[in-house]
């Protein structure tokens, strides 16, 4: 028995529980207690030596009902297990059972569960088990019980081994393993749990178990295992609970966080036509469930009954609350989630000074926490308090007020819902900030721990990404500003003026993401990143063009280059090049040809011929995957779509935003592109030269600069913006005609009339040259391309609006068999009749599209219901039961539909067209009907 103690600093700490009846020799002698000292929560050492966690509070607790006195003892995992099986200590306080454990323990029943997982960096995101996983080596603490489960699961997996939870962290946190073994829980120190949170997300990690932990004594000593039971069975569920509660956050045998928040506050939260809360507060704490992998769960309603769902332990947060030192709840501020500003507005004409409101009437709400601030601001005018924004708006539209102050994003939400923003004026040197914060009852300490380590995980960045998608008006958003801007030190500043030039190169043609320009400059998307990188970092850098991919990597692995823009990190690359963090979205499609099937997998092309440039890093992935695919390699994107052309592939496959330029600017009407699922979140990174890692953090603090707006003006200019070329022909010739006009008056009108007509005819082949573009030729249905573009504004005009709408995916299913019978002229004119029948059956606000082949979209734009939607889809069936009278045949069309609602079933274009697409499928095989997400 160990006789030699440490009070508080050691890894020792003594916990008597001493009885005042008894002397101390009568005083039963303590039980040593082992235990883990870095397993946080569970059981570890804090920073001034005492230990913590829900074990060593469950064994306390065990300790007061039984009366019998414990000594904890902390040591490194392996040690733990060491000194138990020596007989240097009693219990150990818990561990997982395994067959190797099992020889030398016994063990009690289970005192607590933990779910352990293996947590995979988000470079190999899509690996679904552990077999996927056998080429990496899987960081893991030498002694935890994780290597022998996953070895009684899968065969051949390696490990890299680390003596302590906090060593496989630093050698996670350094890129040692892009696979790692742990349990849930967050982590002590923020900044390492940011930091492995960022590289390896939860949403990516495999569960390997959900593990009971048990307390485990040396083999044979029965007597002690039922003196553990016994005492365990006397604990109470609440006293468990409030344990769970202290260190988790919430208790294990609820599923979920309940969180309350006050509905009718849009774009803040509000219930959208699906039934479910939407707007920035929940965008908030979905990220927050991410972060953390706790579920939530959200209960709308109004303001005070919201607090009595928290007071009356119907939900454990509120949000939503005005909470301030004036508007008190009493309850525990777990966390500042955002601030809200508000402004003053005035009806019908804008006020430029608060002198105008001298003796007038101002509006405001009574829950409002500056209503003392807005009376010293305004001590001549009149306060009327009203129960919401709507009421003022009413009032001051019919002059009982002259203006009121409010939040302002709801406002001008509710204005341009209403279609009254023009009518009202905002007077922007008048504004108060509403602090929101998370409430928890002040009994849940832990639960409150556990919000505030939540939101340190979250960047301002990724709040501010939020922000952008729900506050309009840029004035009113207030994490934007906490955005810092680049701060570099004398030190980095000496090192960047050293560098010199740096040599950027840059596929020649490879619009929009990059080309040379007509004077030989470099231009495209990366050239504009990378330039106002350069600006923010006082660097000079030139473009280098390079007519391959593979010449590109080539050079900046050999060091005749500097940077590269648009390249996919993997882990092969890493041995030879740095990578900055993502900054655009590569998604992934392929080019086919319109009589094929659409392609949204790779396992459809099973089988045939698959065209791509070399040198890109998909090569070795589609070689791997063992589909039996035929690769054709080519040297550049037009090369690609030359091949499935001319027919020397089935398919090509490129980052979408290119092959979308190839298409538009050159004739291959015969093709269509569509977007791969597989690697539809796909993200580009800078890749530098190993001997700038001191530059790589520095452009990644660049890059976080880049807000999502930028990043939409940078693609309307290189995506969107149209060639000038009309307008400077139209004006030479206008020059030339005014001066003809001096000299020849009657002439110069007749070639007027010509050129008139000349002109005419120009605008018109430039209007049939944009339909061409954008409408499909056979059925006068607007194509792909401007479909996209309506299903774009159909999600952010819904969304704002908190409104479904549903996406039809329609399927001409026998067009095959009719082509093989009746050939493909008459095909092709049972398609065009077939797309005015389905045409007939949307609205004027709705869009249908051909979407390829014999597939069409539909977007019905405001739909009510899932089933009002499936009623339109069961008429559009119906209507095809006739069949059509062509050259004296009556040839009949087979219609499968498959919906999908917005949000529901999705929340951007490739999520509902992929859902919609997949449920159509699902009708093809089961015999037309229409099938939408359960």
């Amino acid at each position: 028995m160990i006789a030699r103690f440490v009070m508080g600093t050691a890894a020792l700490t003594l916990s008597l529980m001493l009885s005042f009846q008894v002397s101390a020799e009568e005083q039963q002698a303590p039980l040593v207690l082992v235990m883990g000292e870095d397993s946080y929560p569970y059981q570890f050492v804090d920073e001034n030596g005492d230990v913590k966690g829900v074990l060593v509070d469950l064994w306390r607790e065990w300790s007061s009902q039984t009366q019998v006195p414990v000594v904890f003892v902390a040591r490194h995992w392996q040690d733990s297990l060491k000194q138990l099986a020596q007989g240097d200590a009693d219990i150990h306080i818990g561990l997982g059972i395994t067959k190797e454990r099992d020889k030398d323990f016994d063990f009690a029943a289970p005192i607590a569960y933990v779910s352990t997982y293996l947590y995979v960096r988000n470079t190999l995101k899509g690996k679904k088990s552990f077999s996927d996983l056998q080429p990496y080596r899987i960081g893991i603490v030498t002694g935890s019980s994780h290597e022998s489960i996953l070895n009684q699961q899968v065969n051949g997996l390696s490990y890299r081994y680390y003596n302590s939870r906090a060593e496989l962290l630093r050698g996670v946190v350094a890129g040692e393993v892009d696979v790692f073994a742990g349990m849930e829980g967050y982590l002590k120190d923020n900044a390492v749990s940011r930091a492995v949170l960022e590289e390896f997300p939860l949403d990516n990690r495999l569960l390997i178990k959900k593990t009971a932990l048990v307390p485990a004594v040396s083999k044979g000593r029965l007597d002690l295992i039922t003196e553990i039971n016994r005492g365990f069975d006397r604990l109470s569920q609440t006293s468990r609970a409030e344990i769970d509660k202290r260190w988790l956050g919430f208790s294990h045998d609820a599923n979920t966080l309940v969180i309350a928040t006050t509905t009718g506050i849009q774009p803040f939260v509000d219930t959208g036509g699906d039934g479910e809360p939407h707007g920035l507060y929940i965008d908030i704490w979905k990220l927050w469930s991410k972060k953390t992998g706790i579920e939530v769960e959200f209960r709308p309603a109004a303001m005070e009954d919201g607090l009595d769902e928290l007071k009356f332990h119907r939900a454990d947060i509120h949000v939503g609350y005005p909470e301030s030192d004036t508007m008190k709840t009493n309850l525990t501020r777990a966390w500042r989630t955002y601030q809200v500003k508000s402004r003053l507005f005035s009806y019908g004409k804008a006020i430029n000074s608060l002198d105008e409101l001298k003796g007038k009437r101002v509006g405001a709400v009574p829950t409002a926490p500056y209503l003392d601030k807005l009376k010293q601001a305004l001590p001549n005018s009149e306060l009327k308090l009203y129960t919401d924004v709507t009421q003022m708006i009413q009032a001051a539209q019919q002059g009982h007020i002259a203006a009121f102050v409010a939040a302002s994003a709801w406002t001008q939400h509710y204005l341009l819902r209403a279609e009254s923003w023009s009518d009202f004026h905002q007077y922007r040197k008048l504004a108060f900030t509403t602090d929101i914060y998370a409430l928890t009852r002040n009994e849940d300490k832990g639960l409150a721990q556990r919000i505030a380590a939540g939101f340190r995980l979250i960047s301002n960045a990724e709040l501010a990404a939020i922000e952008n998608k729900w506050i309009l008006d840029r004035d009113d958003r207030s994490v934007q500003s906490l955005l810092n801007p680049l701060a570099i030190t004398e030190e980095q500043r000496r090192y960047l003026d050293s560098l010199g030039t740096l040599k950027v190169g840059y596929l020649a043609a490879w619009a929009p993401m990059e080309y040379q320009g007509p004077s030989g400059e470099f231009m495209g998307i990366n050239s504009e990143i990378s330039h106002w990188v350069a600006e923010q970092l006082g660097l000079t850098i030139e473009g280098v063009p390079f007519d391959r991919w593979s010449s590109l990597l080539e050079a900046l692995k050999q060091g005749e280059i500097d940077i590269v823009g648009s390249v996919a990190h993997t882990p092969e690359r890493e041995r030879e090049m740095l990578f900055t963090t993502p900054y655009w979205p590569s998604p992934w499609g392929l080019v086919t040809n319109l009589s094929q099937v659409t392609v949204f997998n790779l396992s459809q092309m099973s089988g045939k011929r698959l065209a791509i440039v070399e040198g890109y890093h998909l090569i070795a992935n589609l070689m791997n995957k063992a589909l039996g695919i035929e690769l054709v390699i080519v040297p550049n994107s037009r090369a690609g779509v030359d091949a499935v052309a001319q027919g020397k592939a089935d398919a090509f496959i490129e980052k979408v935003i290119n092959m979308a330029m190839v298409l538009k600017e050159s004739d291959y009407k015969a093709l269509k592109m569509s977007v791969l699922a597989d690697f539809s979140q796909q993200q580009s990174h800078f890749a530098l030269s190993p001997k700038f890692a001191a530059l790589v953090p520095l452009w990644d603090q660049a890059i976080a600069q880049i807000t999502p707006e930028r990043q939409e003006e940078i693609y309307q200019h290189w995506v969107k913006e149209e060639p000038s070329s009309w307008k400077t022909w139209v004006n030479y010739q206008s020059a030339f005609y005014l001066l003809a006009l001096l000299s020849f008056v009657v002439f110069v009108y007749l070639i007027w009339r010509a050129q008139r007509s000349r002109l005419a005819a120009a605008k018109e082949l430039a209007h049939e040259l944009t339909r061409a573009g954008q409408f499909d030729a056979l059925t006068g249905l607007p194509n792909r391309s401007l479909l996209d573009d309506r299903l774009q504004q159909s999600v952010l005009i819904h969304r704002r609006e908190m409104q479904p709408f549903a996406v039809l995916f329609i399927s001409f299913d026998n067009m095959r068999e009719i082509n093989q019978t009746y050939g493909h002229q008459v095909g092709d004119r049972v398609l065009a009749k077939g797309a005015q029948r389905l045409k007939s059956a949307v609205r004027k606000s709705d869009t249908l599209a051909r979407f390829g082949g014999n597939e069409f979209v539909m977007v019905l734009n405001r739909s009510k219901d899932l089933d009002t939607v499936c009623q339109v889809a069961d008429g559009i069936v119906g209507g095809f039961s006739a069949p059509f009278a062509i050259n004296g045949l009556d040839v009949a069309l087979s219609v499968s539909i498959g919906v999908a609602m917005f949000p529901s079933d999705g929340d951007t274009v490739v999520e509902l067209l992929k859902t919609a697409d997949k449920l159509m499928s699902r009708a093809v095989k089961q015999g037309g009907r229409c099938y939408q997400s359960a």
